[in-house]
């Protein structure tokens, strides 16, 4: 009896190439996870000096961006909202426009942020971007609470950690 090779049966044949290929691997011993060392670190933003770091919402959440060059006042800049690079990237403010002047003061129970506009509708995330980069901004490196007081009757909201 002669074999006759067929298209099909060619086709059968490379259809169980990955197969064989697969069980050819069997033989291999695993091996348990084998530390070498501390993980990796890196600095995600930059020394105070060379830049203003704000803080906006991106893909995952509040992030820092750094805008390079010469440090600015952080608030102003924040309420201003993400560049278009920035927007282009998927980077967003929860923030409305800076109604007007906005201060910031620092003593030893924790950060002060006044915004000359009414601050009862910002949202848990809008007070974060307010609190990281106020943080960021006077109290680098240290773990203070940011309280953000609006205009008018004196509305002061409930202080607000930076957890990033």
């Amino acid at each position: 009896m002669r074999f006759k090779i067929t298209a099909p049966r060619v086709l059968a044949a490379f259809a169980l190439l990955p197969a064989g290929l697969l069980a050819a691997g069997c033989g291999i011993q695993s091996t348990d996870v084998i530390a070498v060392g501390d993980p990796a670190t890196a600095q995600a933003v930059p020394p105070p000096d060379e830049g203003t770091v704000l803080y906006f919402v991106g893909p995952d959440g509040l992030m820092p961006v750094v805008r390079s060059g010469t440090p600015q006042p952080a608030l102003p800049l924040l309420f201003a909202g993400p560049d278009a690079d920035e927007r282009a990237a998927g980077i967003r403010s929860e923030l409305p426009p800076l109604g007007g002047p906005s201060r910031l003061g620092v003593n030893e129970s924790g950060i002060m942020v006044v915004l000359d506009q009414d601050v009862s509708k910002l949202t848990l995330v809008a007070r974060r971007q307010i609190a990281c980069t106020a943080l960021r901004a006077v109290a680098r490196g240290r773990d203070m609470s940011v309280t953000i007081r609006g205009a008018g009757a004196g509305t002061a909201l409930a202080p607000v950690n930076c957890t990033t």
